[in-house]
């Protein structure tokens, strides 16, 4: 039986879809956590496929994986590979990210499949900045064939992303299953009313944390939050300029780690110091999302700044 594990924003809900039937389970990980805890590996443990989505699982978790089971990952995320594991990422193999922005999209082109999913994923990771890319006249074709706006593809995002943003897990790996239902799948998404409630609230808090109070030192903005709800990204996303670095910090989302997250033009080398130091990182060129230690952030964070120097 095969299990398709999967990230939890709109890039990997529709990964997931995509490569969802019948006979498939999906899952995503304890929102916010990029490893396995001991009861998913063990609930994992009974499938013998596994397909990854748009998740950058720590090499820990992904080395359990490849003991029990065939894993094959599709990714768009600079990763270390695993022996074992089966990848389906052009971006290691140096492919550049405006060609595949997304893993959706990647899914997609490995299936022969370029339809509202395919295309969502990449509009969920790029928003407005995807029109910057050499991809943006693929979109512009299928919005056209469709009749579909950029703004209905964005409120679309927001409304699957809401999900994860309020920690709701079960509706997260409900949506999966649901879009391969539906037979119109931007109707069902822009109809849905839980889900726009969500994005309502959701949209308070993530202003709220944008008026916080920052400092900015050389340049780099930081601001530090104190949220229940998975935000950091979004937040981060909307602070950033596309050049100088940002930094946003959020002490209220896991009990005793802070979620740390850097947006900047090229964040590598920083993914890397923060697996070095020991912590659960992942990202791609322009993001970081690191979890730490709440006693340990505040180190964290000058060698952040440090390494930016």
């Amino acid at each position: 039986m095969r299990l398709i594990l999967h990230h939890w924003d709109t890039d990997g809900i529709c990964s997931a879809a995509l490569l969802y039937n019948e006979e498939s389970k999906n899952m995503t990980p304890i929102i916010g956590n990029y490893f396995l805890t001991d009861d998913e590996i063990e609930r994992i443990s009974q499938f013998d496929e596994i397909y990854i989505a748009d998740l950058a699982l720590h090499e820990d978790s992904l080395k359990k994986l490849v003991e029990v089971a065939r894993v094959k990952v599709f990714d768009h995320h600079l990763t270390k590979k695993i022996d074992g594991v089966e990848y389906i990422n052009p971006i290691m193999n140096g492919k550049e990210e405006e060609e595949y922005p997304s893993a959706s999209w990647i899914v997609g082109e490995f299936l022969e499949k370029e339809n509202i999913l395919s295309f969502l994923g990449a509009v969920g990771d790029w928003e407005e900045r995807i029109k910057q890319t050499k991809f943006y006249s693929k979109l512009q074709k299928f919005m056209k064939k469709e009749g579909i706006s950029f703004k209905e593809m964005l409120e679309m995002v927001s409304l699957l992303d809401s999900n994860y943003k309020m920690g709701n897990k079960k509706e997260v790996e409900k949506a999966v299953s649901m879009l391969w239902k539906a037979d119109d799948i931007a109707n069902f998404i822009l109809n849905n009313r839980k889900w726009r409630e969500n994005k309502r609230k959701i949209e308070k808090e993530i202003i709220k944390a944008i008026d916080e109070e920052e400092i900015i030192i050389r340049g780099i903005r930081i601001k530090e939050i104190d949220c229940p709800y998975n935000i950091i990204s979004t937040v981060a996303r909307r602070l950033w300029n596309g050049k100088e670095y940002v930094i946003v910090v959020n002490k209220g989302y896991f009990e005793k780690e802070c979620q740390v997250y850097v947006r900047g033009e090229n964040v590598a080398h920083l993914i890397k110091m923060a697996h070095q130091l020991g912590y659960i990182a992942g990202g791609k060129k322009n993001v970081m999302g690191a979890i730490v230690p709440k006693q340990e952030c505040n180190e964290f964070i000058e060698k952040i700044l440090e390494v930016i120097k």
